[in-house]
């Protein structure tokens, strides 16, 4: 456990800091940017996958723990180690690139397309991992690191403009301490982020359970 928790602190320090680096002007990145965080984070996965399955934000957890393959017990210094890693990743950026925050601006928030935004690509992101890193299907897998960084960015070039494509509610609190998202807007993240997690979650599971009925000859319910 003590391993899995270093790794998530790790992983999820690093997810943000690409993430906080490759925006704040002047961003070399540039459109290039969502390739960047998908490739950083592809990386980040495989080096962390096999220590603490990678989750890297609090909303993977909580679709882990709907699917029923993490324990509340266990799910719960996850999501505070998670938190942890994106804090300390957002006083880093501070350090960094104090002149660069100083010119950002807050994205300017439409509430409906921040919550079928989040809510969609959230859903998608987390359908991805619980497909790619725990499906028996798909186990023993070497590409589970290339799937779940290439939604990431598909994501962001689909709706940064209009999310900052945050899918992390941990991301999103760090997001609104170097400023790029209002924090009026964080229980609007938190929630719309944590419903999506769980409805992938309880879909997962509902779509495993009925597989195996199928395969076993028992009646879908």
């Amino acid at each position: 456990m003590k391993n899995a928790l270093i790794a998530e602190f790790i992983g999820t320090f690093f997810l943000y800091l690409m993430i906080g680096m490759c925006v704040t002007p002047p961003a070399a990145a540039g459109v290039a940017v969502p390739l960047a965080i998908g490739v950083g984070l592809a990386a980040l996965v495989y080096s962390c996958g096999h220590l603490s399955k990678a989750h890297f934000n609090p909303a993977t957890t909580i679709a882990y723990a709907t699917a029923g393959t993490h324990t509340l017990k266990k799910s719960v210094p996850y999501i505070l180690v998670i938190f942890a890693g994106a804090l300390s990743s957002a006083v880093c950026l501070m350090i960094l690139s104090p002149e660069g925050l100083e010119k950002v601006n807050p994205l300017e928030i439409d509430r409906t397309k921040v919550i079928l935004a989040e809510f969609l690509f959230t859903f998608v992101l987390m359908w991805v991992i619980l497909n790619v890193a725990i499906a028996k299907g798909t186990a023993g897998n070497e590409f589970y690191g290339i799937a779940i960084g290439a939604i990431v960015a598909a994501g962001a070039y689909a709706v940064g403009p209009l999310s900052f494509a945050a899918f992390n509610p941990a991301v999103t609190l760090a997001l609104c301490i170097n400023g790029f998202l209002p924090w009026s807007a964080l229980p609007l993240y938190w929630i719309t982020q944590a419903v999506a997690a769980f409805t992938a979650g309880m879909l997962f599971k509902r779509m495993k359970v009925t597989k195996e009925d199928e395969l076993s000859g028992k009646p879908w319910n």
